[in-house]
């Protein structure tokens, strides 16, 4: 029950997650488990429905033969990203935890480590959540849909006109509403967790997210 208390609490009062984890080591499995399980069931429905838009509106070049060809290996592929999900749900926790902790010491800020961890395992079930909502957007497509249609507007790029700034568009997509959820709970609860102002656990907690933005803007350069 605390688990499951700790795990509610993270959507909206990330404070009482805190409160509940602190001191127990092996409070981010709960949370690691249950996003690895659901980006697992994420990884083996995308590559299908891709592949189902794709034979749907072949991109240009791309003829049914070869995406028969590509069959055997996107199979291997997210037979692979499926079972690993687990896993690399829990890696991608751990650099967060440590870019946050190196951070801290640059700070002198006083934090524990497994819990800072336990934290960090709590927050990251709101991506998971992402990929929830993701998931039943895809399950729920029929007909003649195209790979245009799998990504949803999560963020503000429906904003960004046709032809405009390539660094505007990939800072409305990665400043997705659950992005913004995440970033503010995970303030809210390090600012619990360290027992620091909330405009110092903005500055401790920044370098979890800043390295994926700066990686949209630059795949919004090059796309």
């Amino acid at each position: 029950m605390n688990a499951l208390l700790a795990i509610l609490n993270v959507f909206v009062n990330p404070a009482e997650t805190v409160r509940r984890i602190r001191g127990n080591k092996l409070a981010w499995f709960p949370p690691v488990l249950l996003g690895g399980l659901i980006m697992a069931a994420y990884n083996y429905t995308l590559p299908h429905v891709t592949m189902q838009a794709m034979r749907n509106a072949p991109p240009d070049g791309i003829t049914t033969a070869k995406l028969d060809e590509m069959m055997g290996t996107m199979q291997a592929l997210t037979r692979f990203s499926t079972i690993s999900a687990p896993m690399l749900f829990a890696v991608m926790t751990l650099i967060g935890a440590v870019l946050i902790f190196a951070a801290c010491v640059v700070l002198t800020v006083n934090v524990k480590f497994p819990d800072l961890f336990n934290l960090m395992a709590h927050v990251g079930l709101i991506n998971a959540l992402q990929a929830l909502t993701h998931l039943v957007i895809l399950r729920r497509l029929s007909g003649a849909f195209t790979v245009k249609e799998l990504a949803p507007n999560f963020g503000l790029e429906f904003l960004v006109p046709d032809g405009g700034s390539r660094l505007l568009m990939g800072l409305a997509t990665f400043f997705s509403i659950f992005t913004v959820w995440h970033i503010v709970m995970l303030v809210i609860g390090f600012a619990a967790l360290a027992r620091i102002g909330k405009a110092k656990a903005f500055l401790v907690t920044s370098p979890s997210w800043l390295i994926g933005l700066i990686s949209a803007l630059i795949g919004a350069l090059f796309r």
